[in-house]
């Protein structure tokens, strides 16, 4: 029997604080919305037509109904589906207009119909398809994200304990034909395999909570210890290769996910295998946008960009960049510019030239020639940076200078130029 709204009275909720509720017009929506409303919250009603079948005006009707009846202000929502996932895109659809009417009335909190017959499902669908200890866990009670705080009061409530309410206390609903095709990949589950399993036990649902609160207890534990060990958005290598196994792969969901990079353990596996080899300088491309980069002693994710090359001719006085940096060029410095790169020489052959550096790139020292490629490498410039890195050589090719990495002084020293990188601080 469903008696109370535990997770509600756990956290205290002040009822004069607006709850925003999916009320779709099938029976646990419609059983949740009685009893948030007998229970004296302050509810407000978010339904949506998904427009895919000719009962969806009716449930409408039947959630206006509900919500004038019991004077409870309510929005309705069109929503057209035109390609692609239509359950994942329904789903985002759904969630930015809960949020928008969230943000509206100046509430945090989302509350929708999920029990313990949907986390069953969930659990199963989340092993055959791969995730981290959180997604095993299946759906959660609580979820804080975004400034919204998600709840699920009915999480540990069966579809069977729904309906016994719904008829009981004569709550009107409507049935979603949709939900007895097997074309989706969830229906199978509710009705082929979890019925087989019952016949193994009669207590099966029951088994899922227990399941889903074991590793979901593992699951904070584990995260709150990998969040200790990283260092914001960036996983120290030194600090890393110390963990257990469990904190290492969770430091990496941890870090995915603050990018909304979909991830399978498989993935996981993968970058930590990256993390932990000898090789000092790795990048491994995670999606469309972002690229993992291992750099010496740490690791991190960064947006891909195109890299820019060029080759500019130098003016004296100030000189902008492709790429936005500024270079000027000065024959004497100032009190206020001493900061300046000194640049002696005999003779050079002018103009000076701006550029990216080239494969094959060779500098000078007074012991002998050295590539620029294993200067870098020598310096433990990260691979990721070398690219930007200013080189200015003379027009016949001589490399003067490499941005925070050489300084030519086998050229003489009769004459002096001076470089300045960037803007006067």
């Amino acid at each position: 029997m469903i008696e109370k709204l535990k997770v509600l009275d756990d956290l205290k909720i002040d009822k004069n604080k607006p709850l925003i509720v999916a009320v779709s017009g099938g029976v646990d929506s419609m059983v949740l919305i009685d009893l948030l409303y007998k229970a004296n919250y302050k509810v407000i009603i978010t339904h949506f037509n998904h427009q895919t079948r000719k009962e969806n005006e009716k449930e409408r009707d039947l959630v206006i109904s509900y919500a004038i009846d019991k004077n409870i202000p309510y929005f309705v929502y069109s929503l057209k589906i035109r390609s692609g996932n239509f359950h994942e895109k329904a789903r985002n659809e759904r969630y930015l207009k809960l949020k928008e009417v969230a943000k509206t009335h100046k509430t945090k909190y989302i509350v929708t119909a999920h029990h313990l017959d949907d986390l069953a499902e969930t659990v199963l669908m989340k092993i055959t398809r791969g995730s981290n200890l959180y997604g095993y866990a299946g759906i959660h009670k609580i979820v804080n994200e975004d400034d919204f705080i998600y709840l699920k009061p009915l999480l540990e409530n069966t579809k069977q304990e729904i309906i016994d309410y719904a008829f009981k206390n004569e709550i009107k609903y409507l049935e979603d034909t949709s939900n007895y095709k097997d074309s989706y990949m969830r229906n199978r589950y509710r009705h082929t395999i979890i019925p087989i399993m019952k016949q193994e036990n009669s207590n099966l649902l029951n088994s899922f909570n227990n399941y889903h609160n074991q590793v979901a207890n593992a699951f904070n534990y584990i995260r709150k210890n990998a969040i200790k060990h990283l260092d914001g958005l960036k996983i120290k290598l030194n600090t890393f290769n110390k963990q257990d196994i469990a904190i290492k792969n969770e430091m990496i969901a941890y870090l995915l996910e603050q990018y909304e990079i979909d991830f399978t353990y498989d993935l996981v596996i993968k970058i930590n295998q990256i993390l932990s080899n000898n090789k000092p300088n790795q990048t491994y491309n995670l999606s469309r946008n972002y690229v993992l980069i291992k750099s010496y002693n740490e690791a991190f994710i960064e947006e891909k960009t195109n890299k820019i090359s060029f080759e500019v001719p130098l003016k004296m006085k100030e000189n902008t960049l492709p790429n936005m940096k500024k270079i000027t060029l000065l024959n004497n410095i100032s009190h206020n510019n001493i900061n300046k790169i000194k640049i002696c020489y005999n003779e050079l052959t002018l103009p000076l030239i701006a550029r990216t550096r080239k494969n094959g790139d060779v500098v000078k020292f007074k012991y002998g020639h050295k590539k620029v490629k294993d200067l870098l490498i020598d310096l433990k410039i990260p691979r990721h940076l070398r690219d930007d890195l200013i080189v200015i050589t003379d027009s016949s090719n001589t490399i003067l200078y490499i941005e925070n990495a050489y300084l030519n002084e086998t050229l003489g020293n009769e004459n002096n130029i001076y470089i300045k990188i960037g803007e006067d601080k």
